[in-house]
């Protein structure tokens, strides 16, 4: 059964939250190597106590504080997005801080603009640089930087080194699983419109596709039709919950008496096709009848004692046959024959109704 879809600000809110959750591990694990590549940059400069205190707290607390804010606010989506442009915004004081020292300062520039890339693409990636360059201008008003230091101390080198090699990987690594469940998603997306809902089975519109393009091929095919005879009195006497039941435990028993060489559909209410690829009239008569044998001992859904019969119409492809339209028409005059001639039997497309099972009992 398919799910119920969610409200709308539901769904929204729903996704603001898994992008805080998304970006709370690359921002902690930022924080603590950037904090460290920073913090090397500022070891060697004469900072002032209130800067190393902002430097603390912003590594200790700033991830957990921004994914609380975000979890609560009433749009998680735009709360993250505030807390990106915060980030922005305290990536430009810290290059100020470091007095532009190129190599720390690079990298902090270069992880802030990956993260907004991520989530917001380009339009994102220039608001970042906007807040980089007015958190560069307050730090700058704050602290009178010095000349940058051009080469960098290897204190500082190996400093910024796990900021340059670990965090690439763990966003690589979070991008590959975002694009592992988005291909799920597609798929079973994929799945769902092409699937009936109760039965699993194709639904009519891919069966018939199927068909379709299986008219044009050299090899050949034969599709049947096939109907619950008096499926009606089932949902009347024991209800549609019955009924559904029903048909769910002939789609399986489909299955099982077919495998994946025939393609199944549920082509209306009660009645279902088989394309048969490969299969002439005769290894089709001779798979359908062993279906209905199967079917006569098939266990039924309570509080049914025994399963329906059916009226199956076979049709075969011809040369003569000038579309997948004509072809289906020809096995539904066959069920129709089926069906007229009393039911619980197979007939075949242009065969003498003589030429039928006999009701099976």
């Amino acid at each position: 059964m398919p799910d119920t879809p969610l409200d709308p600000v539901v769904e929204k809110r729903l996704r603001g939250t898994r992008l805080a959750k998304r970006i709370y591990a690359p921002r902690t694990l930022g924080l603590l190597v950037g904090g460290l590549c920073i913090g090397s940059a500022l070891h060697e400069l004469p900072t002032p106590p209130w800067v190393w205190t902002l430097w603390s707290l912003q590594i200790l607390f700033w991830s957990h504080l921004a994914y609380w804010r975000a979890r609560y606010h009433k749009s998680p989506y735009h709360a993250e997005r505030q807390n990106l442009g915060a980030d922005s915004l305290l990536g430009g004081f810290w290059v100020a801080a470091m007095h532009f020292n190129v190599l720390p300062s690079i990298v902090v520039v270069t992880m802030i603009c990956l993260d907004n890339i991520a989530v917001g693409g380009t339009r994102m990636a220039l608001r970042g640089l906007g807040l980089l360059a007015t958190g560069t201008l307050i730090g700058m008003w704050l602290i009178s930087p010095g000349f940058p230091n051009i080469v960098p101390s290897a204190t500082v080198l190996l400093c910024s080194l796990p900021m340059i090699i670990t965090y690439p990987l763990v966003i690589g690594y979070i991008t590959y699983l975002q694009a592992r469940r988005l291909s799920r998603q597609k798929t079973a997306l994929i799945e769902l419109s092409r699937s009936d809902g109760l039965t699993g089975l194709f639904n009519r519109r891919f069966w018939e596709d199927q068909v379709a393009a299986n008219l044009p091929t050299d090899s050949p095919a034969t599709i049947a039709l096939l109907d619950l005879d008096h499926f009606k009195r089932i949902n009347d006497e024991h209800g549609h919950g019955v009924g559904d039941q029903t048909l769910r435990t002939l789609s399986s028993l489909l299955r099982q008496s077919f495998g994946d060489d025939v393609l199944l559909g549920r082509y209306g209410g009660e009645e279902f096709g088989l394309l048969m690829p490969s299969t002439t009239l005769d290894q089709a008569w001779t798979a359908i009848q062993r279906f209905q044998q199967r079917l006569r001992h098939y266990p039924p859904p309570p509080p049914l004692s025994r399963m329906p019969t059916c009226s199956i119409g076979l049709a075969a492809k011809s040369p003569l046959t000038r579309n997948h339209e004509q072809w289906l028409l020809q096995a539904d005059q066959a069920l129709y024959s089926a069906k007229h001639a009393g039911r619980n039997r197979i007939c075949i497309d242009g065969a003498p109704t003589s030429q039928t099972t006999l009701d099976l009992g």
